[in-house]
């Protein structure tokens, strides 16, 4: 059984002034339940970061507590990081489902931290009016940073960090930049990947077009319905929703949504969800730094974090599983063989596939939504992963006798 609690510290670099502040109002005042999970929304604890050029930012972040742990030695708390455009509570069913399937591995989890970015989802909204156009992913990866830091007495060792797409790619980031945080790490088809990767399709990378599917897909959607009960019967019909698991959906009605009068309106607005999918690059200027050469004369429109993050996989030190949906187009055969053979396999990495550090499972009849079709499927090849890898020594830790059992003094 499973109930949740808030808080939320967001990262400005170059923040001058940390403040708490309890909110009243919309978000802090209900209370739902869906199953074993309890979504108590008052007494939202906020903390944020205040530049003198900078407005402050709020990052809500829900702590789900299993009500059935009273501190274990055993802890398991992962942190978890979304897709673009997926508010944190469609996850709420998988952690129900990994609870389940992680106890017949010996494996007990008393919290799971989750935060919407701070441009998306209830995250998005306390920050409405104060929020600019040029999103970046790794901006997410130093504020789970800085929530770690900041409650680092609820989150002892051994982490687990568990991404679906963008939130994929943002812990492998967090875990270029703290490397010893997490023992191990579960993707769900992470936007991690080249230019340079050669494909049977060439298509892919090809977007003379402008734009490539998934952003079209973003910019043309419906985002307003008279009620939610309209939504429902709208988006129940629609193929992709129509694949998720009906937990999913209920969910996406409720969070995934939110009141604009006179009726309801995306949570994560279109704007936001799309400057996620593309930056534009205008060839007439100035080069971007961070733009990829490879993608110099096709992509007017870039990202450039999973080039970055695919050119750092091989110092990763986590264990990392792979999960991939069959039909994925984020993850075609080439692409997932050449994340298999750069991962951990570097200088400081973990060692790769030769050393059993990294697996990858292809679900079948799933697309890149991987984790909305296939949650229990996903929550048991994680359960199995994350039991291996937590019993394995520690590098610099365990896998040294007496480590830290006597500390040095001045």
């Amino acid at each position: 059984m499973w109930s949740d609690t808030i808080t939320s510290p967001p990262c400005i670099p170059g923040a001058t002034k940390i403040y708490l502040n309890l909110v009243d109002g919309d978000l802090s005042t209900r209370v739902k339940t869906h199953g074993s999970v309890t979504s108590p929304e008052s007494e939202t604890l906020f903390l944020g970061i205040e530049n003198v050029n900078t407005l402050p930012l709020i990052l809500l972040v829900r702590i789900y507590c299993c009500l059935l742990c009273r501190a274990p030695p055993w802890d398991r708390p992962p942190p978890a990081a979304h897709a673009n455009g997926l508010p944190k509570e469609l996850y709420e069913p998988l952690w129900e489902e990994l609870d389940r399937h992680a106890r017949g591995h010996g494996v007990r989890i008393r919290r799971i931290w989750m935060a919407d970015v701070a441009h998306q989802g209830q995250s998005g909204r306390m920050n409405d009016g104060r929020l600019g156009n040029d999103p970046h992913w790794f901006d997410h990866s130093r504020d789970l940073l800085h929530l770690v830091n900041t409650r680092r007495a609820d989150m002892p060792p051994p982490l687990v960090g568990i991404g679906h797409s963008m939130g994929g790619t943002q812990l492998a980031q967090l875990s270029l930049i703290y490397p010893s945080l997490f023992t191990t790490l579960v993707l769900f088809d992470p936007v991690i990947q080249r230019p340079a990767t050669p494909l049977q399709d060439g298509t892919l990378f090809d977007h003379r077009r402008l734009l490539c599917d998934s952003t079209c897909l973003s910019t043309h959607r419906r985002d307003r319905w008279p009620s939610r009960a309209a939504a429902n019967q709208s988006l129940g019909r629609h193929p992709v929703h129509r694949a998720w698991d009906p937990r999913v959906l209920r969910r996406w009605i409720e969070y995934g949504l939110r009141r604009d009068s006179p009726g309801v309106t995306l949570t994560t607005t279109i704007p936001q969800e799309v400057l996620t999918f593309a930056r534009p690059c205008d060839h007439s200027g100035p080069t971007p730094p961070d733009l990829d050469p490879a993608l110099r004369t096709t992509f007017p429109f870039y990202r450039p974090e999973p080039s970055l993050a695919f050119r750092d996989l091989p110092h990763l030190r986590p264990g990392v599983l792979y999960v991939i949906g069959e039909h994925s187009l984020m993850a075609r055969p080439e692409l997932r063989a050449d994340k298999l053979r750069a991962t951990g396999t570097g200088m400081g990495g973990s060692g790769g596939v030769p050393a059993g550090r990294v697996r990858e499972v292809v679900l079948p009849r799933c697309g890149h939504l991987v984790v909305q079709e296939a949650m229990g499927e996903c929550a048991e090849v994680a359960a199995s992963w994350i039991g291996a890898e937590v019993r394995r020594p520690r590098r610099g830790t365990e896998g040294f006798p007496g480590h830290g059992s006597v500390l040095s003094k001045l």
